[in-house]
């Protein structure tokens, strides 16, 4: 699927409610600077856990990043909310 033009990018670092619109996400990039625990995060379309769907078990380690590109995007249907649940987590997040 090509890219549109324009992406929104939104760096978060708490659950937060990136569209209340359907949408899609593109790429996430997470930095977890937390010295022992590592970050568990969801990408939701309302109570659908979309990033589970996508990459089951992936969790960023302590003191580590990790960006991930979505080819095709994840397509939320309803609302697009990142929830993390542990870590110290800088996130940024690509949308339409």
């Amino acid at each position: 699927m090509s890219r549109p033009s324009s992406l929104k990018t939104t760096v978060v670092t708490s659950d937060t409610t990136l569209k209340a619109t359907p949408g899609k996400i593109w790429w996430i990039s997470v930095a977890n600077s937390h010295a022992t625990e590592n970050a568990s995060i969801e990408l939701s379309d309302n109570a659908t856990d979309r990033w589970a769907t996508v990459l089951p078990g992936l969790d960023t380690p302590a003191t580590s990043h990790v960006h991930v590109t979505f080819d095709p995007p994840i397509a939320c249907d309803t609302s697009i909310l990142i929830d993390i649940t542990s870590g110290t987590v800088v996130a940024t997040i690509a949308f339409t």
